[in-house]
C-alpha cells in the first residue's frame, strides 16, 4: 500500500511548487511538490474510506520503522491521517497518545510539525491526559518536539474555556486592558478559573528556549497570540519577573507590535520592555 499512496502523491506533484516549497521548509526531506488541500484531501479520503477493511490505522502502519528514505509529502500525509483519524470518537485515549508517540520523535520540519499539530482535535477529547502526556515534550532537549509541544498548546488548549467552547481573539488591546487596576485585579480571577490551562500555559513559557530557532520562535508566538487573547495576564509576566531567554522574550515583543489587535500606545510599551 505504501507504493499505492507514493504512487498517489506522485500524480499532483508540480515541480515548480516543489521548488518554491524548498526555500520555505529548510531541512526538510525530499519534496514532490504536492499542495497542502490535495494532501488534506487524500488523507481524508483515507480516514473516512468505508470500503477500505483495514482502516486508516494500517494505512499509518505501512510507514513503521521506514523514515530514511520518505518524501516530505509522506511524512505529512501520515501526520494528518493521524490527526482526522484520532478524531473520531471510537478513538481511546491510549491509542491516540501510542501515536503520538511514535509520530512526534519523527517530525523535522515546521511545516510537518504545524500542520499536524493544528489537526490534533484529539486533543480536545483528551485534554488532560494529553497535557500530562506532552510534558516530556515541552521541556525535551530536542528543537522539534518543544515545538510541537508549544504549537500543540497554542492550537488546541489557549482559546479553549473550561467548558471546551473556543474563543475569539480580542480585536483591539489597549493600555487600559494591562493596567494592573484593581477591576483588571478582579477580572483576572474569573479568567483563570474559566481557563484552566491559561497559568499553566504561562508557567511553561516562563523559561528559557534554547534547543533552537524554531523552538524559540514557537515559544514567541504562543506568548504573543496568549497576549492577544489574555492581555492582562500575560503582560504581567511579561513586565514582571520573566525568565524567558532574550532572543525568544524579544521576539515575542516584536509579534506583539507586529499584530494588528494592540493600539499604537501598548506597541510603544512594548518597545519600552526590550531587553539588550
Amino acid at each position: 500500500m505504501r507504493e499505492e499512496i507514493r504512487g498517489m502523491l506522485a500524480q499532483y506533484a508540480d515541480e515548480r511548487y516543489k521548488e518554491f516549497s524548498a526555500g520555505l521548509i529548510p531541512g526538510a526531506t525530499p519534496l514532490l511538490g504536492v499542495r497542502l488541500p490535495q494532501l488534506r484531501r487524500i488523507a481524508k479520503s483515507i480516514v473516512n474510506d468505508k470500503e477500505n477493511k483495514a482502516g486508516w490505522q494500517d494505512e499509518i502502519a505501512v510507514y513503521d520503522g521506514v523514515y530514511e528514505d520518505l518524501y516530505f509529502e509522506e511524512t505529512m500525509l501520515r501526520g494528518m491521517i493521524i490527526g482526522y483519524g484520532t478524531a473520531k470518537k471510537g478513538v481511546p485515549c491510549e491509542e491516540g497518545l501510542a501515536y503520538l508517540r511514535s509520530f512526534i520523535p519523527h517530525i523535522d520540519n515546521w511545516s510537518v510539525c504545524d500542520s499536524f499539530c493544528n489537526s490534533l482535535v484529539f486533543a480536545n477529547r483528551y485534554r488532560d491526559e494529553v497535557w500530562e502526556f506532552m510534558q516530556s515534550y515541552l521541556y525535551s532537549d530536542r528543537e522539534y518536539e518543544v515545538r510541537a509541544a508549544l504549537i500543540l498548546l497554542l492550537s488546541q488548549y489557549l482559546k479553549y474555556d473550561s467548558d471546551n467552547h473556543k474563543i475569539a481573539r480580542n480585536r483591539v488591546v489597549c493600555m487600559a486592558d494591562i493596567s494592573d487596576s484593581f477591576p483588571n485585579q478582579e477580572l483576572s480571577v474569573c479568567t483563570k478559573a474559566q481557563y484552566p490551562y491559561l497559568e499553566k500555559i504561562l508557567a511553561t513559557l516562563n523559561r528559557p528556549f534554547e534547543q533552537g530557532y524554531y523552538a524559540q520562535m514557537a515559544a514567541a508566538w504562543l506568548m504573543a497570540e496568549t497576549f492577544v487573547c489574555f492581555p492582562y495576564e500575560s503582560a504581567r509576566m511579561l513586565a514582571g519577573e520573566c525568565h524567558m531567554d532574550t532572543w525568544t522574550y524579544n521576539k515575542t515583543l516584536q509579534k506583539i507590535r507586529e499584530s494588528l489587535n494592540p493600539d499604537q500606545a501598548v506597541k510603544e510599551y512594548m518597545k519600552s520592555l526590550k531587553k539588550g
